[in-house]
């Protein structure tokens, strides 16, 4: 019965009068015998048979769609390109409409000779980041009585993806830099690379570290020390909690996500990045930053959805590796009092950097304990506030 089903849907409001028309005709015909309503019944059956050829076949048209580019940022052009071509000799129509999100785009088909086509362009809109639909392109198909109209289908969907906006940072931005890097730690070990200096020896000790001239020399024996070698590798924490975050601060802290993340993949430091818990005393929701491409397209449908802020997700991020620096990312209506219980969540040994995102605020970088707070009014406004903070 799925013919019966799709013949019932082609029907127009005039359709379906006729088709009263040719009903109520039998009837009055059968039960009254009047002839009239006879020659009523048969021309409106005529009508309605005469619109069948016009809405079947399926090739009045082809079309294909494509996008000028798969992936773009907020504020970018980008652009679907619908092209339509004529495959036989049946006419085509003078118009598709192809849908894009919630809304219908018309494009307008001049006259076409068999076999040629042509190429329709539709600006999309990327002012917001997130996932745009697009398609499918279709063409309604009626008869000149307007008794049946087919809405059929040329084209598959395409989808856009509309990243959050993000700015390039002067190299070693995705962590802080020690030792290697230039910058010596404070703490000694007996096993790494880089020789400091030397120490007595204690019971204990492995002899394959005793430095035999010095201890020759101060006649007793010195064993060799270390400064650790540490990677500047990275933890992002997140908060997706929406009462932190006033008009489009949020939009701007998957930004500054997304700037942070790109320049510690483009270091290849090592790096994670995590968002609020689920619940009070779950662990923190991994977020995907395994390339440039997935860690942008996990921030473009990223939604402010936990009741959990800046605290509990920083809290709750100490289940993975810490890296030497966490830079956490909140919303202006924090207040200083959870900033500073989020930075003194973090392990000891690592630098927490805070920073806010404020859209429209005066760029500020403050202290809190032990921990600087970085305002961003804009994502342009993170490398200064980057240059200026510095482990200890």
């Amino acid at each position: 019965m799925r013919w019966l089903d799709a013949a019932l849907r082609a029907l127009t409001p005039w359709g379906w009068t006729l088709l009263a028309s040719v009903v109520l005709g039998v009837v009055l015909a059968r039960t009254l015998g009047w002839s009239e309503a006879v020659v009523a019944a048969v021309a409106a059956a005529g009508l309605m048979l005469g619109a069948i050829p016009w809405v079947v076949g399926e090739r009045w048209a082809r079309a294909r769609i494509g996008l000028s580019a798969e992936r773009v940022p907020v504020g970018a052009e980008a652009l679907a390109l619908v092209e339509i071509a004529r495959p036989s000799r049946a006419a085509t129509p003078r118009q598709v409409d192809l849908s894009v999100d919630d809304e219908e785009a018309v494009l307008e088909i001049p006259p076409l000779e068999v076999g040629a086509s042509v190429l329709r362009s539709v600006p999309l809109d990327t002012s917001r980041r997130g996932l745009r639909t697009i398609g499918p392109a279709t063409i309604l198909r009626t008869d000149p009585f307007g008794v049946l109209e087919r809405r059929h289908h040329l084209t598959e969907t395409r989808t856009l993806v509309v990243h959050p906006r993000v700015v390039r940072l002067p190299g070693g931005a995705g962590g802080i830099v020690r030792d290697l890097d230039g910058e010596a730690a404070a703490e000694r070990t007996a096993d790494d690379v880089s020789f400091h200096s030397l120490r007595e020896y204690s019971p204990g000790d492995d002899r394959r570290l005793v430095h035999w001239r010095s201890s020759a020399r101060h006649g007793t024996l010195l064993v060799r020390q270390f400064e650790p070698s540490r990677r500047a590798d990275a933890l992002i924490v997140l908060s997706t909690d929406p009462s932190e975050y006033d008009g489009d601060d949020f939009e701007l802290a998957l930004s500054l996500v997304g700037t942070l993340g790109l320049a510690a993949i483009a270091d290849r430091r090592t790096l994670r990045i995590v968002e609020s818990p689920a619940t009070e005393r779950g662990a923190a929701k991994e977020i995907d930053s395994a390339t440039r491409e997935r860690l942008l397209d996990t921030l473009a449908v990223l939604e402010p959805r936990s009741s959990h802020g800046i605290a509990e997700a920083s809290r709750a991020s100490r289940g993975g590796a810490p890296g030497s620096l966490a830079w956490l990312i909140t919303g202006s209506t924090v207040p200083p009092r959870t900033l500073r219980t989020a930075a003194n969540g973090m392990p000891a040994g690592v630098v927490s950097v805070v920073v806010r995102a404020a859209v429209g605020a005066v760029p500020a970088r403050s202290r809190l304990g032990d921990a600087d707070v970085v305002t961003v009014g804009a994502i342009e406004d993170l490398a200064r506030g980057i240059r200026q903070t510095r482990a200890p």
